[in-house]
C-alpha cells in the first residue's frame, strides 16, 4: 500500500495464476513441472526445484535432487 500525490491510498496487487502441469520439452529434453501446496508453488526443471511463497510470489529457495545423492537446499538471499 502506498500514498499517491493526492493523499489517497492505493493497493498494488500482482496476480498470476498457473495450474499444476508437467511438460517434457522435445527440443531441449528438459523435464519441467509446476506443483502447488498450501504454502509454496514449486517449479521443477530436471533435478532442480525452485520454491516461491504462494502468498506473495517471493522466491524462497532452491533444491537439487540428483539421483543417488543427497538433497541439497539453497536458501534465497
Amino acid at each position: 500500500m502506498f500514498k499517491t500525490e493526492s493523499g489517497a491510498f492505493k493497493i498494488m496487487i500482482e496476480l498470476a495464476f498457473i495450474k499444476p502441469f508437467a511438460y517434457n520439452d522435445p527440443e531441449t529434453g528438459d523435464k519441467i513441472a509446476v506443483s502447488v501446496s498450501d504454502v509454496y508453488t514449486k517449479l521443477s526443471v530436471n533435478d532442480r526445484e525452485y520454491y516461491f511463497v504462494r502468498e506473495n510470489g517471493t522466491f524462497d529457495g532452491a533444491a537439487t535432487t540428483k539421483h543417488n545423492g543427497p538433497i541439497l537446499v539453497y536458501a534465497a538471499d
